[in-house]
């Protein structure tokens, strides 16, 4: 199969698989900024807060209830959003380990992108505000949390229609 083949089979299962990976990894994600947020003396919404500030292009949170809905509604579209790259990208990897590499890989790249390159440029509050070290983490945990939705997809091209699914392949082994 051409690269261009991989990347476009079962590519509308991918991008909806995708759609809900990176929605639940992004509430992991979030939770433990609320939690990191917590033990640090600021309140649970401070996190939504800070991702408002992407949605108004403004320097500062401000602590509003409508700053913290903006906050969560921006948080999880990019969420989302992120998810739907690995997923298409998921058709180029050959193997289990090779997403799990790209899964931790993904998640610490939206890190140096959001926080080291746009956070310098556009987002100055993202290189003072949150703590980096613990970001660095939790990014690469969001990739790593959207592996399990993804393991079906690796090597799904090599598959035959019968076996393209689990439940298609218990079926056809009975």
């Amino acid at each position: 199969m051409t690269l261009s083949q991989r990347l476009t089979h079962d590519i509308d299962r991918r991008i909806a698989r995708g759609v809900v990976a990176g929605t639940a990894a992004g509430l992991l994600f979030l939770l433990a900024n609320m939690w990191f947020a917590v033990s640090k003396g600021m309140p649970a919404a401070a996190p939504l807060y800070d991702i408002s500030t992407i949605f108004h292009f403004a320097g500062m949170p401000e602590p509003t209830p409508e700053n913290a809905v903006v906050g969560l509604v921006t948080h999880l579209t990019l969420s989302a959003g992120f998810g739907v790259v690995l997923a298409v990208l998921v058709a180029v990897l050959g193997s289990r380990t090779a997403l799990l590499g790209a899964g931790v890989g993904f998640g610490v790249a939206l890190y140096l992108v959001n926080f080291q390159i746009l956070g310098r440029v556009a987002f100055e509050w993202f290189q003072v505000g949150p703590n980096q070290t613990f970001e660095l983490f939790a990014h690469a945990a969001y990739g790593l949390a959207l592996v399990p939705f993804l393991l079906g997809f690796v090597g799904a091209e090599k598959r035959t229609p019968a076996t393209s699914s689990p439940r298609a392949a218990a079926t056809a082994s009975v």
